[in-house]
């Protein structure tokens, strides 16, 4: 059986849309448009997980090319996530509150054939970590207390 790794952040809210979050040595911030009670200084989280997803992406797609000898020499990587509003808002309990499906487009510099390509893409698709927290249910247990 392999380690496992456990990652952590801690995150402070500001207000309802404003937020900081503290991860190794490094400050994410968080925010969201006006129209959502934000300023539009930051991202949101949900393009958070559009951006971790392209990252971890790029990550895999070097990281399995070089593992498969395929050479590659950049990425352009482009994720689109659809959501509807409604649960969030409180208006439709019965859709989902999340992205509904997530569009990825990956263009990579490269000389590989297409049987290469096929080959690269199938195994980011099986190993990338963000995809399958994405892609599959992941328990949540979630606890909470009151502090004065």
């Amino acid at each position: 059986m392999s380690n496992l790794y456990t990652g952590e952040v801690r995150t402070t809210g500001e207000s309802m849309a404003r937020s900081t979050t503290e991860v190794h040595a490094f400050k994410i911030f968080m925010d969201e448009p006006p129209e959502l009670g934000g300023r539009n200084g930051a991202p949101s989280p949900l393009d958070f997980i559009l951006a971790a997803h392209a990252g971890c992406l790029n990550y895999m797609t070097f990281f399995i090319a070089k593992e498969l000898g395929i050479p590659v020499s950049g990425t352009e990587i482009t994720v689109r996530g659809s959501l509807d509003p409604a649960k969030f808002a409180g208006t439709d309990r019965n859709v989902r509150a999340g992205y509904q499906s997530l569009e990825v487009e990956i263009r990579i510099k490269s000389t590989a054939s297409l049987e290469q390509i096929a080959k690269l893409k199938s195994e980011i698709e099986a190993r990338c970590p963000v995809s399958d927290n994405l892609a599959n249910p992941t328990p949540v247990h979630i606890t909470m207390k009151a502090t004065a």
